[in-house]
């Protein structure tokens, strides 16, 4: 699994650039794939946005600064990808996906085994595209409203491995529908039950917990008694768990100490990804960019803490435990925002039967 990621990365990276084409920012999120590369980064079962772009096109030029800032608010949960058609060897492959103007944004809800869905929205804005992308995430999770509902779910799939959120807010986080959409073919199954007042952990003999704090429960398959998983609410650290639970590599004692001894240690580029995006929240505060003013709105409806206190792009604050002093950088100025430099933009408005401008093929 390691080795497939390190070849699929490695691959990503011989990819005929976008960014020395002068379309997006060297900083930009998003990544170019190529005719060889298109198939590995979408053959996981995620979902992925993509646009197919053509360095000549207007439309798609005017285009790359709010496509850079939905790919700075998706991630680490939603890859975002570009391909340049006017490339000679991925004519072919934009010919494959339909392509016959600039930009075509299509979003695979899980990787290559589910046919795209076109975006037909009347404007190309950070908060279009990112509504786009999330509201496109197969459900693959059960909701479950009432306390006592929780018992006729667990036993409804005692023969999965149970993955149960207990979750302060209204709106099931985007990190957990993400993580049920990975899983949705594999032998774990995930819920989502809201405990606004703590009652539901207290009658299960957990801890009320503050404003923010959410609680995972795994249940083995086959068994009635739950453990806490007890490390970091992100991304990849709960991969890496859910992985190691149904690879069965070791007992889930073992598993939970590993993960509580994990140390939340970012490399330079996530720390500079994390200042970007608490910097488009500090801007917002402050009444500044008002351009993405309905990006942070749509961040918020997504239900995900994208923008939360420390840029910690997970389910609530990043535990006391696991934080780790990040390195000041040399310079004191703020940090890059050249996904926030584009002209102000119009904010959403209700859905037009227009179809977006695009450049002929």
């Amino acid at each position: 699994m390691l080795t497939s990621s390190i070849i699929t990365l490695a691959t990503l990276a011989l990819a005929p650039s976008l960014v020395s084409a002068g379309m997006f920012p060297k900083d930009s999120l998003v990544k170019p794939l190529d005719v060889k590369t298109f198939k590995q980064a979408l053959k996981a079962n995620e979902t992925a946005m993509v646009a197919f772009v053509a360095p000549w096109c207007g439309h798609c030029q005017k285009m790359v600064p709010e496509y850079s800032k939905a790919a700075l608010g998706l991630h680490p949960l939603v890859p975002v990808y570009a391909v340049n058609c006017h490339a000679e060897k991925n004519k072919r492959l934009c010919a494959e996906q339909g392509v016959q103007g600039f930009p075509t944004v299509k979003l695979f809800p899980r990787g290559l085994s589910q046919p795209p869905k076109l975006f037909d929205g009347a404007e190309r804005s950070a908060s279009a595209l990112f509504y786009f992308a999330t509201r496109g995430i197969p459900k693959s999770y059960e909701k479950i409203y009432q306390q006592e509902d929780i018992e006729p779910w667990l036993i409804q799939y005692k023969h999965k491995h149970r993955a149960l959120l207990l979750n302060k807010d209204k709106k099931v986080p985007l990190l957990w529908q993400v993580l049920a959409n990975k899983y949705s073919h594999t032998d774990l199954a995930f819920a989502s039950h809201r405990d606004r007042k703590g009652r539901t952990s207290i009658a299960m003999g957990l801890e009320e917990g503050g404003p923010k704090d959410s609680k995972v429960l795994l249940y083995p398959a086959g068994s009635d008694t739950y453990t806490i998983y007890s490390g970091i609410n992100k991304m990849d650290s709960l991969s890496k768990f859910f992985d190691s639970v149904l690879e069965g590599t070791a007992n889930l004692t073992q598993l939970v100490e590993q993960a509580q001894s994990e140390i939340y240690e970012p490399d330079q580029r996530e720390i500079e990804i994390e200042e970007q995006q608490e910097a488009q929240r500090i801007a917002l505060l402050h009444g500044g960019f008002t351009d993405l003013i309905d990006f942070e709105k749509a961040l918020k409806n997504g239900g995900a803490n994208f923008h939360d206190s420390n840029g910690f792009g997970g389910i609530g604050n990043i535990p006391d435990q696991f934080k780790k002093q990040a390195p000041k950088t040399a310079s004191s100025e703020a940090p890059s925002m050249s996904a926030g430099t584009a002209p102000t933009t119009t904010p959403p408005r209700a859905k037009s039967t227009a179809a977006p401008q695009k450049d002929e093929l």
